[in-house]
This record gives C-alpha cells, sequence and structure tokens, in this order.
C-alpha cells in the first residue's frame, strides 16, 4: 500500500484510472487512503461478534492488542525507474511526483500523532525514509541509483525478467527493478529506525 499500488499504479496512471480527476494530490491522501488508514469513529467500541470490523488498518490492529507500531512513509516515487524513465524532467527524479509523496507524508505524520493521542497505552511511530532514500539517490555514493539490479521488462521500468533475474552485486545497487530497492538499502533504513536517530518519531524501535 501506498507508492506502487496507490500512486505508481493508480493516480498516476489516468488513462486507465479517475483517480486523478477526483481529486488533487492536497485531497487525495485525505480522503482515500488517510481516511482508510486512520478512520475508527464508526467502528463501535464493543462490536457484536456477528458483526465484521471494518478493515481500517491501523485501528483494527489496535483493536486486536497491538500499541506500538511503526509506519512509514511513502519514498520518493518520482525517483523510481518505472517513474523517472517514462517522464521527461531534468535531473534524476521527477520533482513533482516527489511532492506527491511529501504531501502524503506530511498528513501522514499528523494522522500518526493523532491515534497517540486518541487511542489509550498507543504508540504509532513515523518512520520518515523519503529523506534518506531522496539523498541516495541525488548523491549515491555507495550505490549505482540509476540501473536496476536485475534484469526488467521495458527497459529497466518493470519487473525482473523470470529466468535472467540474476545480480550478483546487490550490495551496489539501489534498485532491484523498476519498483523495489535492494536489500543493502532496506537495511540502512531499518538499522536507522532500530537504534539510531532522527529517522525513527518520535522514538527509535530500541527505545518503543
Amino acid at each position: 500500500m501506498g507508492s506502487n499500488h496507490d500512486y505508481t499504479n493508480n493516480y498516476l496512471q489516468p488513462d486507465i484510472y479517475d483517480t486523478s480527476r477526483r481529486y488533487s494530490p492536497e485531497a487525495l491522501p485525505n480522503f482515500s487512503w488517510i481516511s482508510s488508514l486512520n478512520n475508527f469513529k464508526f467502528i463501535p467500541s464493543k462490536p457484536k461478534r456477528t458483526k465484521k470490523i471494518p478493515s481500517f488498518p491501523l485501528y483494527r490492529l489496535y483493536k486486536l492488542g497491538a500499541r506500538k507500531l511503526v509506519t512509514f512513509e511513502i519514498g520518493p516515487i518520482g525517483c523510481i525507474p518505472s517513474i523517472a524513465r517514462h517522464n521527461k524532467h531534468n535531473g534524476r527524479c521527477v520533482e513533482e511526483i516527489n511532492q506527491l509523496a511529501n504531501v502524503f507524508n506530511k498528513q501522514l505524520a499528523t494522522m500518526l500523532t493523532n491515534l497517540t493521542s486518541t487511542l489509550e497505552d498507543s504508540a504509532f511511530i513515523l518512520g520518515p525514509g523519503n529523506w534518506l532514500g531522496y539523498h541516495a539517490i541525488r548523491s549515491p555514493s555507495s550505490y549505482d541509483s540509476s540501473n536496476p539490479c536485475c534484469i526488467t521488462w521495458a527497459n529497466g521500468t518493470s519487473g525482473c525478467i523470470p529466468g535472467l533475474a540474476r545480480c550478483p552485486n546487490t550490495d551496489k545497487h539501489y534498485f532491484w527493478d523498476g519498483f523495489h530497492l535492494c536489500e543493502a538499502v532496506y537495511s540502512v533504513i531499518a538499522a536507522r529506525c532500530i537504534n539510531g536517530t532522527g529517522v525513527c518519531i518520535t522514538m527509535n524501535m530500541q527505545e518503543l
């Protein structure tokens, strides 16, 4: 949920979906995905056994007993090969598309703060990995951030080709295919969130 299925494969495909015509970039998160994650006011505090609890993900997890959750931002989607190679732009990224993620992430941060203050004994932590990813792509010192690690369909803009998805240097590439990151990048974000500072807000996982 988020970058792939909500933006790159929905909002940014106006020939297939009408989402971009129905919602402005600012209105979209609040009226669709943010509200779906957050909207718990219509769920009874003690639902009858015969009544299915609506699947608002974060509140549903809370109702099932979860009290400490980390929710990560959407990354810089304007930089992924499936977007950057299909749009005319200057530099490494399509900045107007990155702005869509920034709008979503700002509303996500507000929503997590509200949930923490509203739901008793809860801690909803924001994992703001967007800037980490953006910096790594714009100023690559350790990774090849231009080319996917494996051989993909559609000139590096889609998924890996079965049988040809061999990538001996996963620690040297930022992207696995046209959409997804390589393990080394996830490891950096995870390590910084587990015991680092300035990545997971308001505390890291060790503190949580």
